[in-house]
């Protein structure tokens, strides 16, 4: 399988431009969505307050490395809505400000930031007018924008949805050759979604994605609230596991599969050792979002039309700033493992490492840092598969065999005795 794209460890923020979208997706967990826009003065602000703030985030004394050295590494300025790509102008006007903002403002962070800079942008790629085109166009160099495809035509039309019923995948192939053209490398990868309608369809989503769209890096995920999958659910998975693990192999030389993972699923491991105490499955607590309201939150699953209650984690405002910043940390340490795995099942688990959870989400759901346990068996699977993919790898490529328990634990020791030297 592929070695994986590598995020670099940049320092991210993200401007909720708009709550509205297009579509209406089965699982989209941005619950409280309205017709709601972020004001220009509100964005300029916030991008203020990140170039002149020493420490935005309050990440310079946190003990794990890879948050320490974030502002080192560069700027990524993160679009989402709803889609961001409903006001082009909009963002082709922040886009402008944050890149002269980067080169006049004279302070550590902006400066070092000159040459570092990114723009994101995740849309459901049901936008591309020549408006929208014309702005990637013009900051390709400077802009990653990801496009989410759910697998073959016939569950992302289930779940990826128009106002009116009707399935979205057509109008994403309709750009996709200039999409290719203008994001040559993005155009190899996608984010994707399952659900428990998605199961049926793994194996046939896999190869539609790699053979038809030409992905060679298919990072999918199941979502992480009630999946309501039942054992018929679980038995279906296992027989698509199988033939996705073999489809996998056969190809392991140009696609790599998140859910063959060697280090999330391989490499799962008890909650013991030193990594269960300081690390948790996100970047919750360091990533500041600012919703359309002007004010500023941990991350973007904080943001208020994404919680089923009112999770009040302000870390500031566009107006005033980082007033806050003892909610960022409140965040981080939340969602350690060994803080928010409240459960007696998870503690004793012996692949819980592997299990994922979105703490903004779990605190949505229970209003407390209690991490979800909807996709254990989901999990369980993974792991079964991701070890079977690798073990017969490694014969296929003459290689050692590997001794699971022995390399998860000592990989989790690593961890977690790195973070706690740092």
């Amino acid at each position: 399988m592929l070695i994986p794209f590598r995020e670099p460890g940049l320092f991210n923020v993200t401007l909720n431009t708009t709550e509205d979208c297009n579509l209406r997706c089965t699982y989209c967990y941005e619950v409280h969505k309205r017709r709601r826009t972020l004001s220009m003065e509100d964005a300029k602000a916030f991008i203020g307050h990140i170039l002149t703030d020493p420490d935005p985030a309050g990440l310079l004394d946190d003990p794990d490395p890879v948050f320490r050295k974030a502002y080192q590494k560069g700027l990524v300025v993160d679009f989402i809505g709803g889609d961001s790509f409903m006001d082009v102008p909009f963002l082709d006007e922040i886009c402008s400000y944050t890149l002269a903002k980067v080169m006049t403002t004279d302070t550590p962070n902006a400066k070092n930031w000159r040459g570092k800079l990114h723009f994101s942008i995740s849309t459901n790629g049901t936008l591309f007018s020549e408006q929208a085109r014309r702005f990637c166009e013009k900051y390709k160099d400077l802009l990653l924008v990801g496009i989410s495809l759910d697998g073959c035509p016939e569950i992302h039309d289930a779940n990826r949805v128009f106002s009116d019923g009707s399935g979205s995948m057509q109008s994403i192939i309709r750009h996709w050759p200039w999409y290719k053209k203008t994001f040559p490398i993005q155009s190899m990868q996608t984010k994707s979604t399952a659900n428990r309608q998605s199961i049926p369809y793994l194996y046939d989503s896999l190869v539609y994605l790699h053979e038809q769209l030409g992905l060679r890096y298919i990072n999918q995920n199941f979502i992480m609230e009630d999946t309501g999958c039942t054992q018929t659910d679980y038995d279906e998975l296992d027989r698509q596991m199988e033939k996705c693990t073999a489809y996998v192999l056969e190809h392991r030389d140009d696609l790599f599969w998140s859910m063959l993972s060697k280090e999330q699923f391989g490499y799962a491991h008890l909650s013991t050792g030193p990594d269960w105490d300081c690390t948790g499955h996100c970047g919750s607590g360091a990533m500041p979002a600012l919703s359309v309201d002007g004010r500023i939150y941990p991350c973007i699953r904080w943001l208020p039309h994404t919680q089923i209650d009112k999770a009040e984690f302000i870390v500031g405002t566009a107006k005033e700033g980082f007033t806050h910043k003892e909610n960022f940390l409140r965040v981080r340490e939340g969602a350690y493992r060994s803080n928010c795995s409240l459960d007696e099942k998870c503690r004793t688990c012996e692949v819980e490492s592997a299990c994922s959870y979105c703490i903004g989400g779990c605190y949505s759901e229970f209003g407390e840092f209690r991490r979800t346990t909807y996709i254990c068996e989901i999990t369980k699977l993974l792991v079964k598969w991701a070890r079977r993919y690798w073990d017969e790898y490694n014969r296929l490529e003459g290689l050692e065999p590997i001794d699971w328990a022995v390399e998860a634990m000592e990989k989790g020791n690593r961890h977690g005795i790195q973070s706690i030297k740092q």
